[in-house]
């Protein structure tokens, strides 16, 4: 080494020693906040609606339970069947207590689509007269609809709602 070389007494280019990712500045940990908020909000929205239709599944799992044979008491236990969706539905209302006419009129009403439209005339005392026969082209569409009109009827507010307009 020649003392009088300046360049020769030189060192490497040291780097400075690279940032520590902890602890964490301040806008990440706003993010973190929201993020955890947000998720605890949306597990909370989502179990929320989960219980609250709870009674629907339950009343498809029942409907599906129905027997096929009696046409006649298939009809008698759909309509049940839909009562007890109904109070489990609206509790604060009675439309169960209707009378069987007002009924289908409410469960026409508390949807969106066209169900139970096709109702003949005298369906009512199918319901009460064991000695007339019910065909099972009267029962079935009504199932196919009472399967609809669990799934898609109504919250209470919505109904209110469509109700005050």
């Amino acid at each position: 080494m020649n003392p009088s070389d300046p360049l020769a007494q030189l060192r490497d280019i040291h780097l400075p020693e690279a940032i520590s990712w902890w602890p964490l500045a301040f806008g990440w940990w706003i993010i973190a906040v929201i993020c955890i908020l947000g998720i605890v909000l949306a597990v909370r929205f989502s179990l929320n609606h989960f219980f609250s239709q709870r009674y629907r599944r339950q009343a498809l799992a029942q409907l599906k339970k129905l027997p096929n044979s009696n046409q006649h008491q298939r009809l008698i236990d759909l309509l049940s069947l839909l009562k007890q969706v109904s109070i489990s539905a609206y509790p604060e209302k009675n439309f169960a207590s209707l009378s069987h006419q007002a009924f289908i009129e409410f469960l026409q009403n508390s949807t969106n689509k066209t169900l139970f439209s096709e109702l003949p005339a005298n369906w009512e005392p199918l319901l009460y007269a064991k000695q007339q026969p019910v065909s099972s082209e009267l029962v079935d569409p009504l199932f196919i609809q009472a399967n609809q009109w669990i799934k898609h009827h109504l919250t209470a507010e919505k109904l209110e709602y469509k109700s005050l307009c």
